[in-house]
């Protein structure tokens, strides 16, 4: 049985129940769930402040995760707050579903596009995260749906409606996949990878099935690429 942790790097539990739902319509039987959400820190990250108030709890939470004997670990944010540091601090394999996804949207397409939850200034913040990744030259663009993320609850038919008409521009642009820029915008990409005649890629599919083929496959992060910190700098 392999052990994830999933960690919602926001101070509110709206999200948990329907995470993990999400979860697990991908998860494999073998594969054991357990969520949890930031005791402080921001409700919704939609920016590079908000990050700032949540990065230490994340960090926090995900260094537990090794000591309570987790195979693995998933930061549940398209921002990925703390993944870095993540890396550096465990041994087991910790993924983002940022990160995740557009690597998987880069081995299914030429260029990709991300439909994201938000205001507008969210598109330079997720932008921010593919040059790290050595990303940004196959992604057309980034676009919100005008839809705070705090509001994603019971909104599937905005967002589905938003979804194909800014799909349907970032195709346009040369977007042969598409990518949902936010782990809470449920229950909409089959309908229209349907009616748009692309593939959409889920965040929670992409981790969890990347966490589990990391672990399965005995792999984690290169401590050559991220070396443990001095253990005077390490967070308990």
């Amino acid at each position: 049985m392999r052990r994830i942790k999933v960690i919602v790097p926001v101070a509110t539990t709206i999200w948990n129940e329907p995470n993990l739902a999400e979860l697990n319509k991908y998860k494999d039987d073998s594969t054991s769930i357990d969520l949890v959400n930031i005791a402080k820190g921001s409700e919704s990250i939609e920016n590079a402040f908000d990050e700032a108030w949540c990065a230490l709890p994340t960090l926090q939470e995900v260094m537990r995760a090794e000591q309570e004997g987790y195979d693995g670990v998933i930061i549940y944010c398209f921002g990925d707050p703390s993944l870095k540091a993540a890396k550096e601090g465990l041994k087991i394999p910790v993924v983002g579903i940022g990160e995740a996804s557009v690597y998987i949207a880069s081995l299914i397409g030429r260029k990709f596009g991300i439909i994201t939850a938000g205001p507008p200034e969210a598109g330079p913040y997720i932008l921010d995260n593919l040059k790290v990744y050595e990303l940004d030259h196959k992604c057309v663009g980034v676009c919100s749906i005008g839809i705070p993320v705090l509001s994603l609850v019971d909104s599937q038919e905005e967002e589905l409606k938003a979804l194909l008409k800014f799909g349907s521009e970032m195709i346009e642009k040369g977007a042969d996949v598409l990518v949902l820029g936010c782990g809470s915008m449920y229950g909409v990409a089959e309908k229209a990878s349907q009616e748009l005649g692309v593939p959409i890629v889920v965040p929670a599919a992409a981790a969890i099935k990347l966490c589990e083929s990391l672990i399965s496959m005995g792999l984690a992060q290169s401590k050559k690429a991220y070396p443990f910190p001095p253990q005077k700098k390490r967070f308990s």
